[in-house]
């Protein structure tokens, strides 16, 4: 409304006025005057808001210029007038000033605004069209033809100066040089460099700045990333390179870190959150969940290092890297087999076994396809127990002898050559992990290049006449016992040492290798070796069904009361005696514990309850990883194991002889054998004081003051200076005039001086501040600060000090009485065994097995060469159920015939008999009562069995391959002693070839081998056939059952499982689906096909007659 500004002109008489802060003046030159005083929050030009819009007198305001915040689409500042003095920033500014947003310089006019505008609006359109690139301009020709109607109107228009062009775009590009280089400053330093004045123009720099590196989240890496990640970033990737394929687990302060790669294994592995945390990705736990997670990944077969502080607070603060962060290196590597765990850890993968690692080598022994045969050389080494196995072996194309020792050793980790093995070992091998059934993940380590022998035994060599290893004592050093026996080893399986304690010296635990005299051959002449199908079809170690100890033979056996004992006992049962002496030293030491006639055997028992695991503390102790605490829980379980038995009264003759009352050999061994740790074990126990080593000090754990004099001078320094500080306490109450002030400690702070501040002393200005309340402040003097750094200083030293003693005085106790106590622990794992036999042996039901020998020259069907069992029962079976087992009995050689085919009816309890057969052998031969009635036997030399139907496609092998495998390795290692065990031989292809194969495979054994055998088939046409051409080797016996026939015409079975005389020609197989639950339908039509076929063949053998 034109007449509303009139009306309040009239009635105001004063125009409103604003400050010229909101006005642009676009006309006239710019004076210094005028700019600064455009920095004033009011300006002095008043602008009359009573002005109409269309009042034609008074032109409206321009409007405020929109400026963009992107340098890229305004790349020229305007030019300024000449009259306008140049700032300071504009003086010196650099690539940056030119680009930077200035809201206080002067607009252009609105016919050079719109120009500028419109050129940057089409450079911007050209560059996001991608036809010009000021990063990287590309020279383009001068008659090159427009592509848009932009470019065509562009070309009408009178264009730049090129040279100006060019002139922009450089500097645009080295102020885009300059961003990307620069390092980005803490915000302070930053303020202050501003301030003195900004950097020269160009890229030149001050020599003494810092340059630093520039993360992906766009801040500069800390130094600690720098180092925690030193192998991500640099160059040089010190740890990465160092340890190659390591998980690293960082300690920084009260947590350990995962970053990068391995925060993304930690997050996968262990199920926690991996995040960004500035530069990198973190993961992280607390330090006291560390040994956790760290077996965790252990058991999925990753190696993990601990990266831990290699220097000390106080003794670096004396040093000249005070202001530097703490070095930090990897202190511990682990794999699955090297980790040795605490003494009673109680989430061990698998408490009765330790977990080893196995070094395997091979050499062709020529052949090809299925005649290839090889040499394999294997070391087993369980380094937290410090069990060695070595062996070396022939095998086949299959690697049937590999597998078996794998499945007995079930190794945690493998070392083999980078080179690969043969094709046939890896393939086997490959199946094994991937089909191993463990909670654990098997890793495998390759080297790089194998040793020859000669590099191989030098190794050795020096390992052995070490004289600073051995400089205490050790007689098989001496004696020259050790390079001896590694001279009687192979060159492989030298060579196989050599490589086994070369990568185990890199975790430290080398020392499993030391004393020989503990190594152990796989195979010995003593006992036999059952193979992988046997343990496995025989439920040996773990159960079929869920692959868990329960509900397997180990499950039976195993009443031990120490780890040491269950390890012990696990190898007895998967390699039984067929030594008669040593299995008759066994039974007769399981018979006169069962008896328990004597209070020593009382005693022992006694001794064994609640022992802690001996045989890894002395590992523990060999690699000196074992703690103060732990030592006082094995000294005092040596001291009480070689008291046992030691004489009260030596005086008195009736005592000399601890083993007094003992009859079996092995108990008198074992008894005699433990009161020789008396001296050295009291020797050991007198020199620590158990109170102090159960704190956990190693600084004053010891009773002879004088065994390290080190300890003593820095306890001494120690005290000293706490006196000095008991003596500037006197200084201080002088000052404060307070006679009766007295230290106090505050948050972990000692010799802390507390003033109440309503008493208004006056404080010194040099003292140290440390916190103050409402009512106190607390202070440390500049004396007390210094004498707290030096007992500091000496605290750590003293700590040192008190570790490298600790760690000598372990090393002591290995080389003077590791054999000794080794042998002691051997002996308490005996016992351990027999009186779990024993306990196996006192239930209902169970007799000791007769052992009948074989005269020298006797053909084998002999009288003595029998195997009965009276009234027998399948061990895990009767356990397991509530129901009773229906006994059966068995009688093999002698008057009967050797070999047993067995037939019946589906379900009958076929495969339960001969496994009953089988599992009560082995027993027998372990050493233990077996469940029957009685049972007599040959001993034998090997049980074969081939039961089941499954593939292995992974190594390339059907169904019936893998039958026809298993056959044909039984073929070649069975011998007269052997028990084998067929079950269904041949049905994997057709009848007829089954029939067949099954047939010749029997005679074969009847006639070449003359083994004992169990038969189990659904061929009648194959018993009768074999029974009629071998009447005196071969009988014929069924499950028994009975039958009833409704009348809807279908039968019903009854189930007997009563092993029989006599041949069944049906199997009962439309019954046996009945019970399973196919539709009735399909059983009438499977019934009706089943007996057209028979009464067809039947008719056929009439004709042939």
């Amino acid at each position: 409304m034109s007449g509303s500004p009139r009306k309040a002109s009239a009635t105001g008489g004063t125009q409103a006025t604003i400050s010229s802060f909101f006005s642009q003046s676009t006309a006239g030159p710019s004076t210094p005057k005028a700019k600064a005083g455009s920095k004033n929050k009011r300006g002095s030009s008043p602008i009359d808001l009573t002005l109409d819009s269309d009042d034609e007198g008074h032109a409206p305001p321009h409007k405020r210029q929109k400026t963009t915040t992107s340098t890229f689409f305004s790349p020229r500042r305007p030019a300024t007038s000449a009259s306008q003095p140049a700032t300071p920033a504009a003086k010196s500014g650099g690539h940056a000033e030119q680009w930077r947003f200035d809201p206080s310089s002067p607009s252009k006019s609105r016919t050079v605004e719109d120009e500028a505008g419109r050129k940057a609006h089409e450079r911007a359109k050209k560059i996001l069209l991608g036809n010009a690139n000021v990063f990287n301009r590309r020279n383009q020709s001068a008659d090159a033809t427009p592509s848009s109607d932009v470019e065509e109107d562009e070309s009408a228009r009178a264009a730049p100066p090129e040279e100006e062009e060019d002139e922009v775009e450089k500097k645009f590009s080295e102020l885009m040089e300059m961003f990307s280089s620069s390092k980005v400053k803490k915000k302070g330093k930053s303020t202050a460099k501003r301030t003195a004045g900004p950097p020269a123009a160009g890229s030149s720099r001050s020599k003494s700045q810092k340059i630093e590196e520039i993360g992906p989240s766009g801040q500069p890496y800390t130094p600690f990333e720098l180092q925690a990640c030193r192998p991500y970033l640099t160059n040089v990737r010190e740890l990465k390179a160092k340890y190659p394929g390591t998980v690293l687990m960082i300690q920084s302060g009260y947590k350990m870190l995962f970053f990068e790669e391995d925060a993304k294994i930690a997050s996968k592995e262990l199920g926690m959150v991996c995040f960004p945390k500035r530069n990198l990705l973190t993961a992280m736990i607390p330090l006291h969940r560390r040994d956790v997670h760290l077996k965790k990944l252990l058991s999925q077969g990753y190696k993990v290092g601990i990266v831990e502080q290699t220097e000390t607070a106080a003794l670096k603060k004396a040093g000249e890297t005070r202001n530097e962060l703490f070095e930090r290196e990897v202190t511990h590597m682990y794999t699955a087999a090297t980790y040795v765990d605490d003494l009673n850890s109680v989430d061990e993968l698998d408490p009765n076994s330790a977990p080893p690692l196995m070094c395997l080598l091979e050499e062709p022994r020529g052949g090809m396809g299925t005649d290839e045969r090889v040499s394999i050389a294997m070391i087993a080494i369980s380094p937290s127990t410090g069990d060695v196995i070595w062996d070396e072996f022939d095998d086949n194309h299959m690697r049937t002898e590999l597998e078996t020792r794998m499945v007995h050793t079930k190794p945690y980790e493998l070392l083999l050559p980078a080179k690969k093995l043969s094709p046939p070992t890896e393939k086997m091998i490959k199946h094994f992990t991937e089909h191993s059934h463990t909670e654990h993940r098997m890793r495998i380590e390759r080297f790089s290049k194998q040793m020859a022998y000669t590099d191989a035994f030098a190794l050795l060599s020096q390992f052995y006449a070490d004289k600073e290893q051995h400089a205490n004592a050790s007689e098989s050093y001496k004696k020259g016992h050790l390079m001896a026996a590694v001279a009687d080893f192979s060159k492989l399986v030298v060579i196989a040492l050599a490589q086994s304690l070369k990568y185990l010296t890199t975790f430290n635990v080398a020392d499993a290798l030391r004393e020989t005299r503990f190594f152990a051959k796989f195979t010995e002449r003593t006992h036999m070796l059952l193979n992988a199908n046997t343990l496995t079809n025989l439920e040996i170690y773990r159960n079929d069904t869920d692959y868990n100890t329960k509900g397997s033979l180990m499950w039976i056996l195993d009443r031990t009361s120490t780890k040491f004992g269950a390890r012990l006992l696990r190898s007895w049962v998967g390699k039984p005696l067929i030594d008669p002496q040593a299995l008759r030293e066994r039974t007769e030491a399981v018979e006169e514990i069962l008896a328990n006639r004597s209070p020593k055997l009382t005693q022992l028992r006694e001794l064994l309850r609640r022992l802690p695991d001996l045989a890894r503390g002395l590992c523990r102790i060999q690699y000196g990883k074992c703690t103060p605490q732990e030592l006082v829980v094995l000294l005092k379980a040596f001291r009480k194991v070689s008291s046992a038995f030691a004489p009260p009264h030596p005086a008195q003759q009736q005592q000399s002889q601890p083993s007094a009352g003992l009859k079996a050999q092995l108990l008198v061994g074992i008894v005699e054998a433990l009161p020789r740790l008396r001296e050295p074990v009291k020797e050991v126990c007198d020199a620590v004081d158990f109170a102090a080593a159960e704190q956990g000090k190693e600084d004053a754990m010891w009773t002879d003051v004088d065994r390290f004099p080190a300890l003593d001078a820095l306890t001494a320094s120690i005290q000293v200076v706490e006196s000095e500080l008991v003596d500037e306490l006197k200084a201080i109450r002088k000052v404060l005039k307070k006679p009766a002030l007295q230290y106090t400690t505050w948050n972990g702070e000692e010799y802390v001086v507390e003033i109440r501040k309503d008493e208004r002393r006056e404080i010194p200005p040099n003292w140290t501040l440390l916190s103050s309340t409402k009512y106190v402040r607390r202070y440390h003097t500049p004396q007390v600060r210094t004498k707290l750094q030096e007992r500091a200083q000496y605290k750590e030293a003293l700590a040192a000090e008190a570790r490298k003693a600790f760690l000598s005085f372990l090393s002591e106790i290995t080389e003077k009485h590791y054999a000794l106590l080794r042998d002691a622990v051997n002996k308490l794992a005996v016992a351990d065994c027999l009186f779990s036999l024993a306990q196996v042996a006192a239930q209902e039901g169970y007799s000791r097995p007769t052992f009948v020998e074989r005269k020298e020259g006797d053909e084998p069907g002999g009288a003595d060469d029998v195997l009965e069992i009276v009234d027998g029962r399948h061990p895990m079976i009767e356990a397991l159920r509530t129901d009773p087992f229906v006994p059966n009995s068995l009688r093999m050689g002698g008057d009967q015939t050797r070999h047993k085919i067995i037939t019946g009816p589906n379900m009958g309890g076929k495969s339960s008999v001969v496994r009953m057969t089988a599992l009560c052998a082995i027993m027998a031969q372990v050493g233990s009562y077996v469940p029957a009635k009685s049972m007599k036997l040959n001993l034998l030399d090997g049980i074969l069995t081939r039961m089941g139907a499954f593939d292995e496609l992974a190594r390339g092998r059907s169904t019936f391959m893998v039958e026809m495998q298993e056959t044909s390795d039984i073929l070649q290692m069975a011998t007269a002693k052997t028990l084998v065990v067929l079950d269904e031989l041949g049905r994997g292809t057709s009848t007829f070839d089954g029939m067949a194969i099954a047939g010749a495979v029997l005679q074969h054994l009847v006639q070449t081998v003359k083994c004992k055998t169990l038969f189990i088939t659904h061929y009648p046409q194959v018993a009768t056939d074999l029974e009629r051409l071998f009447p005196s080797d071969v009988g014929n016996m069924h499950m028994g059952f009975s039958e009833e026939s409704r009348i809807d015409g279908t039968r019903e079975v009854t189930f007997l499982y009563r092993l029989e005389p006599g041949l069944v020609a049906e199997s009962f197989g439309v019954e046996c689906a009945r019970l399973a639950g196919l539709p009735e339908s399909v059983l009438e039509i499977a019934s009706t096909k089943a007996t057209g076929m028979r009464q067809t063949i039947d008719e056929r053998i009439r004709r042939t007659k």
